[in-house]
């Protein structure tokens, strides 16, 4: 066990390191960064501390050593496992070396402190790091950080902003403790040099092969930090570039780097620099291009198992082309979810010439975000941005309707934020396959309208018990109203101001909740105030609700001109109420009244035309309905092969396939589409056969997905293989 535990002096001594760039970027917080410097000041002198280990691989990139101006000569190596804690290390370590600097006493310390950790020149007098960190932080690092070519250039990416925060929180850490000290703090920086160098300790593993290497890498975590999905994502990636079997080069391993760089960018500018952001992104992805069921996600598994060398065993050109797709896909998928998150941003959506529509997207995508971007329309919205080719039209009508989904389904009716997601999901998945829009927007619509028909959302209006100001929407829908009298006028308060305030404070009761001023008593008996006070006529929105309290109706009313009162409002909907010479019932329903009409009229959405009535057809006339779009021979290959297993053909708008066994089951249904057929799959009941188990059936069809899969042309004859492999197993049962 001795020659494996190593002290940082050894660790660092003749050897640099890389962290490669499968591997995440700098994570440590200040949590990770107080527990060192704890561990640090409760170590004993001359009394080692054991404080992790590392997986080490002799590093492939380039040659294997590199020499200093001084001819010494060092290895190079890989860490697999310790890259948090040797970055912060050196961070630490830099922070001691700026403080040394400034003390005679420590010229030489300093120097030796800094080409043994820090950096040094080579033969050529250039400079390199004795840690080179992975593509999306290391100049950073370099400039910011070793301070080696001064930048003026911030962070872009999480990572940086760590580094920035772990290099700072070092430096306060030694300048709280040069105050502490006085006189005798050179004394305890060099003790303190000296413990870290010394007597910190960790057990060094090395490996050789690089499939250990990416096994370990998984596998070990630094001090409590999990890889987050999109790194592990990114690693798998990485690691299949090693394994490909091909005749040409290719840069897949350069696309994957510049992917993650795009990605890490984009969210870090929306200010969506956080862990649960990146898990979003990456299943809203694959929930629309890949398979939507939620209930197969698997996080970055379901990315492995889609690419999975077995699956592409002698494919491998083949695998190249998908993954270059997956990674193109992300990559726009990425800029489109900042965009859909975060729309305030000068840059979102500026592909879009056209500026009246660019303008407008904004503008609703903007409603949507102060909706709260429920996750159920990120797919639908990323599959409209990335297929749609009519300039932002597409996008523009869709993002409109789900507005108005989210406000009539999830705020005005409170149906649950995931009710109707799957339907969502399966829309944006059949829109990024088949890019059909006006079937969308017929699909969206009736869905909408199925959930909050007419009906209902203008019922709502006619409850007298509703209590409209203990709705988690009114904040919303009055800053609408303000909206739509201003008539496209700028309005005077912007939503982030209205949305970090109180409620108490920005929502005015216009009948007072304690009206006992004797112009409220004259006009509202109790039973008139409990009934009326809480009412969508009495609320209005307003920058100060404490100045009108409880007054009379005329000293609230004003005269224009005048500050804090209704007439001299900056806020139109208070200017609004300034028209009115009485505050009583027949005002407050007039107002209601007003209301209501304006916003039946604001959400309200065109019924799409009614579906055809489904009636049976037969195998021929589908057949023939597939002839229109040259799939009729793909089509009868599929029946045929499927009446080989004596299964059942139940034909309306599709065709349900029912094994002989038990005829309430269902195994495969086909639908036929211009360009291809969507074939949802129950493998499950594939596998009651009694001659076959689930284990057979998945590696038959393992490339199908349970909800549905889109087959083309050119994936039929497989498709046809696996259903006749099935034949095999099963014919002997059918016979």
């Amino acid at each position: 066990m001795a020659d494996i535990v190593k002290s940082v002096s050894e660790i660092f001594s003749n050897k640099v390191f890389r962290i490669p760039d499968y591997q995440r970027g700098f994570s440590w917080e200040e949590k990770q960064l107080k527990d060192l410097i704890e561990d640090l000041e409760l170590l004993p002198e001359d009394r080692n501390h054991f404080t992790g280990t590392m997986v080490l691989r002799t590093s492939s990139n380039g040659s294997q050593k590199v020499k200093d101006i001084k001819g010494n000569s060092y290895s190079k190596f890989d860490i697999i496992d310790g890259q948090q804690r040797m970055t912060t290390f050196v961070i630490l370590l830099k922070a001691i070396y700026n403080e040394m600097q400034d003390m005679p006493i420590f010229k030489d310390l300093a120097e030796g402190l800094r080409e043994k950790y820090l950096h040094n020149l080579d033969l050529n007098r250039q400079p390199f790091t004795k840690l080179t960190l992975n593509q999306d932080c290391q100049a950073f690092f370099s400039d910011n950080i070793l301070e080696l070519h001064p930048s003026i250039v911030g962070p872009t990416i999480r990572s940086h902003q760590l580094l920035i925060q772990a290099d700072r929180y070092y430096a306060d850490y030694l300048d709280k403790k040069k105050e502490e000290y006085g006189e005798t703090f050179p004394k305890w920086l060099r003790e303190l040099y000296f413990k870290i160098v010394d007597h910190l300790t960790l057990i060094v593993y090395p490996v050789e092969d690089e499939l250990d290497a990416g096994i370990i890498f998984e596998t070990m975590n630094d001090r409590g930090k999990p890889l987050t999905e999109l790194e592990l994502v990114k690693n798998y990636l990485l690691y299949l570039t090693s394994k490909l079997e091909l005749e040409n080069t290719h840069d897949l391993n350069q696309r994957i780097n510049n992917t993650w760089k795009h990605i890490y960018e984009s969210l870090m500018a929306a200010g969506l620099g956080g862990r649960q952001y990146e898990d979003q992104l990456l299943r809203a992805h694959w929930l629309m291009a890949y398979d939507y069921d939620t209930r197969r996600w698997q996080n970055n598994r379901s990315i492995k198992e889609r690419f999975s060398l077995k699956r592409y065993k002698d494919k491998h050109q083949e695998l190249l082309q998908y993954l270059i797709e997956y990674l193109d896909s992300l990559k726009n998928a990425a800029t489109a979810y900042c965009d859909i998150r975060a729309p305030e941003r000068l840059d979102a959506f500026n592909e879009i010439q056209e500026a009246e529509i660019r303008r407008n997207i904004i503008l609703w995508s903007k409603k949507l975000a102060r909706l709260g971007s429920r996750a159920g329309f990120l797919p639908l919205l990323m599959a409209v941005r990335l297929k749609s080719d009519d300039e932002g039209e597409t996008y523009l009508q869709i993002a409109e309707l789900c507005e108005k989904f989210d406000f009539r389904v999830y705020q005005w009716l409170r149906y649950r934020s995931n009710a109707g997601e799957s339907r969502l999901y399966r829309l944006a998945n059949q829109y990024h396959d088949l890019s059909i829009s006006e079937r969308l927007q017929e699909e969206l619509s009736r869905a909408l309208l199925e959930y909050c028909p007419d009906s209902r959302f203008i019922e709502r209006f006619d409850r007298e018990d509703e209590n409209w100001y203990r709705w988690g929407g009114i904040s919303y829908f009055l800053y609408e109203y303000e909206h739509n009298l201003a008539e496209g006028r700028p309005i005077q308060m912007s939503w982030q101001t209205l949305n970090v305030r109180p409620k108490a404070d920005s929502i005015e009761h216009i009948l007072p909740q304690t009206p006992d001023h004797p112009y409220w008593q004259e006009r509202f008996t109790l039973e008139l105030s409990e009934r009326w006070t809480q009412d969508i006529g009495n609320l209005c929105l307003t920058f100060d609700n404490s100045r009108m309290g409880n007054k009379s109706f005329p000293e609230k009313r004003g005269a224009a001109g005048e500050i804090g009162c209704y007439a001299g409002s900056p806020l139109f909907i208070e200017r609004k109420l300034s028209s009115y010479d009485n505050w009583n019932v027949e005002s407050i329903v007039d107002r209601r009244d007003k209301i209501k009409k304006w916003a039946v009229k604001r959400w309200h959405v065109d019924a799409p035309p009614p579906l055809p009535i489904q009636k049976e057809s037969s195998i021929e006339q589908m057949i023939a309905l597939a002839e229109l779009n040259d799939l009729g021979e793909e089509l009868e290959a599929i029946h045929n092969a499927a009446t080989k297993l004596k299964l059942n053909a139940r034909v309306r708008k599709s065709i349900q396939y029912r094994p002989p066994f038990d005829w309430t089951l269902s195994v495969m249904n086909v639908q036929v589409y211009q360009g291809g057929f969507w074939i949802y799959f129950r493998l499950h009941n594939f596998a009651k056969y009694r001659s076959v188990s689930r284990e057979q059936v998945d590696e038959l069809f393992q490339y199908k997905n349970n909800s549905g899969s889109w087959i083309t042309a050119d994936d039929v004859p497989e498709l046809v293989e696996s259903l006749e492999g099935l034949y095999e197993l099963v014919k002997d049962e059918l016979a």
